[in-house]
């Protein structure tokens, strides 16, 4: 059932009204008033779907009311039909100005009734749309991903995770200091940013029109001021200029991604390069030998009598002596040179651009800043080094080989000191 609130400050108007409307109380309830004050007081606590209003009243006019009920943001949407004996051009003007219909006195029942019918009609449709924008909003406000809705000039709807993640109220807050998201992304390796795309072309459509690569972006999150990381689905509305961002949480994805990288690339305990990656990058620099006929020189560590320190010492104490000593060798090295954790005790240097001679040199030098360094518990630690350079016929096991050939050869002749082969 619809409310219509019929005001006129003539009784008699009223009850023709009431009188109009009575065979149709299955469908409307009428309220009736006598002046614009007493209709204002009356929507203060009624739902009123519709208003007949008198232009003609003492206390304030038609005109006067209807601004007041416009104003109002829970009465701004009420139709309403001036119902006035004025017929003036000025009069007519001044109702459409208003936002509202005019029929003039006296009017035709069936009229009135038609009038009222299409009005009633509009406001159940405007509130189905209501719900229907009401229950999209919830749809996208459910979601876990940040949901944002723009056309190419602005921002138009964003869900609670947008707000949450900001940590702002509503979407105007964030307009106050930022046009677009767009701009909040991080500069940052791997991570789309504007910083490295041409701002002249429409970034959303340049991710629509690239569906076939991962779009991923860094935001930072206020609360923790730590960077998130989110994948980015980017869509046009068919037969719209409109756009639907979409923003996944792949912060933890991400962070795996970095520790299965981190695991695949170096020593858990030393966190120096592991032997897998060590054979990459030896591939690598084998390659570059062959092309160009560089120098290069390869080393196998071991550290002498390590045995005994797990024995004496137990592994902790052997953990920390590996640790300590791949820390003073990769802290010493050259950046071009290649360091890695072999196997238990040993160890891997690979030289780039470094002949015998000079490799000799560099690997004794590493030998004698073990010899002098403090070690905690064992106090002293020697290793001893098998050192070979790269031949212009050598396979990478071929120089593996004679590499260890020469350490068997550094060990048997004492330890603690370098050999060739």
């Amino acid at each position: 059932m619809n409310t219509i609130l019929c005001v006129d400050d003539t009784t008699a108007n009223l009850l023709v009204l009431e009188a109009l409307f009575e065979p149709y109380s299955d469908k409307y309830k009428i309220i009736t008033v006598s002046g614009g004050y007493e209709a204002l007081e009356v929507l203060l606590s009624n739902t009123v779907d519709l208003i007949l209003l008198d232009v003609m009243m003492p206390d304030i006019d038609g005109f006067e009311t209807a601004k007041l009920i416009k104003k109002n943001k829970s009465t701004k949407d009420i139709p309403i039909i001036f119902l006035t004996a004025k017929r003036d051009n000025q009069t007519i003007r001044d109702a459409f100005k208003y936002g509202v219909d005019y029929l003039s006195k006296p009017y035709d029942e069936h009229e009135l009734y038609e009038r009222v019918n299409v009005h009633i009609k509009l406001v159940e449709t405007r509130k189905e749309l209501y719900k229907q924008i009401e229950f999209n909003q919830a749809v996208i406000d459910s979601q876990q991903d940040i949901i944002i809705i723009r056309n190419n000039e602005d921002i138009i709807s964003v869900n609670e995770s947008f707000l949450n993640f900001f940590h702002i109220e509503s979407l105007d807050e964030f307009k106050k200091t930022h046009s677009c998201v767009s701009e909040l992304f991080m500069d940052y390796d791997n991570y789309f940013s504007l910083h490295n795309y041409n701002n002249e072309q429409n970034w959303l459509e340049y991710f629509i029109s690239n569906k076939n690569i991962d779009h991923n972006v860094l935001l930072m999150d206020t609360a923790t001021f730590e960077p998130k990381a989110f994948k980015v689905d980017a869509n046009k509305i068919k037969n719209s200029d409109k756009y639907v961002i979409n923003l996944t949480d792949i912060t933890k994805l991400a962070t795996q991604s970095k520790v299965f990288e981190n695991k695949a690339t170096y020593d858990a305990l030393t966190n120096i390069y592991n032997r897998s990656k060590f054979n990459e990058l030896i591939e690598e620099h084998y390659n570059l030998f062959k092309r160009y006929k560089s120098s290069l020189c390869f080393a196998i560590f071991d550290i002498d009598f390590f045995k005994k320190v797990n024995d004496n010492y137990g592994h902790m104490i052997g953990d920390e002596t590996l640790i300590t000593f791949a820390k003073v060798i990769n802290d010493s090295i050259r950046n071009t040179d290649i360091f890695a954790r072999w196997g238990g005790e040993e160890f891997v240097l690979l030289m780039p651009e470094t002949k015998l001679q000079e490799a000799v040199k560099v690997t004794n030098k590493l030998r004698e800043l073990i010899q002098n360094t403090h070690f905690k518990v064992v106090q002293n630690v020697t290793c001893s080094i098998g050192l070979t350079q790269f031949l212009d016929d050598d396979t990478i096991d071929d120089v593996l080989i004679r590499a260890d050939d020469a350490l068997y050869d550094a060990k048997q002749n004492g330890r603690n000191q370098v050999c060739t082969k």
